[in-house]
Formats: structure tokens, sequence, C-alpha cells
């Protein structure tokens, strides 16, 4: 229940920065950007005559409010609970509210970084052209102006954020578990000479400098079992909107499973589209392979670092 508090909360965050930092009239060409314009129009009307400010002073003003919220959160969950990568959780401790803010501050980066790495992995499925339909595009505005970069540019940068958002997300911990290499313990240990297989799972074996490196990548191809996750869940909601007939639920839907099945061209059975679900499986095996690379990667040079 938190989480999904803080995904709704961190949503209002990007909404409210999009209409800070981009003109109106960018918002007006894509029709899911514009209905999502008129929700935030009518909140900002409500809350006008207690604070009557320009539109984007209050957009600040309500985006400092919303940061208070999640900290206010935190504080009553004892810190906030964050995966690096999925193999590394760290708690964080804070010390009155306004550290309670700046850790907020923290985890909304996180958020933002999973959207803009979640951007760029798109560009890359899709072969490196521009996201496609009006959800790519909606994802492109929320992401200006780093969508505006190329492609090499955009890969720099979300290194060089997800090396900083690691490290001093490693700095502020006070506890570091890696629950990964304990559960492949548990599932190798009857295997015969499991003792002498390769710990690839156990970071703590790493130095701590490569340890950083490999999280931040980890954090990174992390986002492409989220995407396959996204398939999974917008699949079950088309055969929900499909049930109920619900035409524009379904034009959205279809929208976004079109982006997120990438170069995949449609593979129809009769009604059924296999496209989705051989992404969902493209994208889980390119996260599987990928991370365990990159753990025996690390493991190989662990004594070297």
């Amino acid at each position: 229940m938190a989480s999904l508090l803080f995904a709704l909360l961190h949503l209002l965050a990007l909404i409210l920065v999009v209409r800070i930092l981009l003109p109106p009239v960018l918002l007006l060409t894509n029709p899911y950007a514009t209905a999502v314009g008129l929700l935030l129009n009518r909140l900002l009307r409500a809350v006008r005559p207690a604070l009557p400010l320009p539109d984007r002073a209050l957009c600040v003003v309500l985006l400092a409010l919303d940061f208070a919220a999640c900290a206010a959160l935190l504080t009553r969950l004892g810190g906030p609970v964050l995966p690096l990568g999925g193999f590394a959780i760290a708690t964080y401790p804070a010390r009155g509210f306004l550290g309670w803010f700046g850790l907020e501050l923290l985890h909304f980066g996180g958020f933002m970084l999973a959207l803009l790495a979640g951007n760029t992995l798109l560009r890359l499925w899709h072969l490196g052209r521009t996201l496609p339909g009006y959800t790519g595009d909606l994802i492109d505005l929320a992401c200006r102006p780093f969508s505006g970069l190329r492609i090499p540019a955009q890969i720099v940068l979300i290194a060089l954020l997800s090396l900083g958002y690691t490290a001093i997300a490693l700095a502020c911990a006070s506890d570091v578990a890696y629950p990964s290499a304990e559960i492949m313990r548990q599932l190798v240990k009857d295997l015969p000479a499991a003792a002498n297989l390769p710990p690839i799972f156990d970071l703590a074996a790493v130095a701590a400098p490569l340890r950083t490196l490999i999280l931040a990548a980890l954090a990174i191809l992390n986002i492409l079992g989220t995407l396959g996750y996204h398939i999974f869940v917008l699949l079950l909601l088309t055969l929900l909107a499909a049930i109920l007939n619900a035409r524009p639920m379904l034009g959205f839907l279809n929208d976004a499973l079109r982006l997120l099945t990438g170069p995949i061209p449609p593979l129809r059975l009769g009604p059924i589209d296999f496209a989705p679900m051989v992404a969902l499986f493209t994208l889980g095996f390119l996260e599987t392979a990928l991370s365990t690379l990159l753990l025996l990667l690390a493991q190989g040079l662990a004594h070297v670092v």
C-alpha cells in the first residue's frame, strides 16, 4: 500500500515538474498530456482561492507540499527501503524532518532516474527510432529536455546519474543487504559440489568502488525487467477492457503495448497478437543474460580492484 501511495505521489510530482519546465503549448499536442493537464488545472483552480499565485508558482508550492507529504510518510515507515538494481536493499537513517525531506529528494531522484533510463532503453529497443504513438510522445514530453539529446549522450548522462545516485545511496545507507545472494545459496545448497560454485550473486565480497559500478549498471538493467512486467500488466488490462467493451481505454492500452513491443511485428493467430508475449520473454532474457554477465565480470575483477 505504501509503495502504491509513493508511486502516486511521485507521479503527481512528475506532472508538476513537467508543467513547471515545459511551455503549455507542448502539452496540447498530445491528447493524453492534454487530459492530464485538464485534471491538473482543476487541482490548481481548487487550491488557488487559498494560494492566489500564477500557475507555475502554484505548481512549485504544490511540488514542495508533495515532497513534504512523502517525507512525512517516510517518517512513519522508518525510512525508505530502496532496491539498487534488485540486488541490494539499503535503508537510510535521518535526523529530523529536514533529514527525511532530503532523503525523499533522493527517493524521487531514483524514480526520475528509472524514468530517464527507461526512455533510453525504449529508444534502443526501437533501434534508435523515435518512440511511436501518443504514449511514446507522452514519455518523450515527460523526459524533456533529456529526451532531446542524441542516444550516445543519453547513455553517458544515464551512466553518470546512476553512478551518482548509487554512490549517494550507499553512503547514506544504515544497512545494506544482498537478498539475491541468500536466495541463490538456499537454492543450490543441496546440489553436488555446491560449495565450489562461484558466488556470482554475492556482491558483499566485491570491493566497494567496483560494487558501486556494478550496482549502478544493475539498477539500469533492472528496468528491462520492469518493462516486461508492464507488458504483462497491460495484457491483463487489455483483456479486461475488451470484456467491458471500454473502447477509449482499449485504444490507450493497445498504443502502450505497441510501444513496449518494440520492433517485433504483429504475430496474430486469429484475434490474438502474440507479439507482446514474445517481447515479454525477450526483455526478460536480455535482463537475465546481461545481469549475469555483469556479475561474472564483477567476480572476475574482484581480486583486481
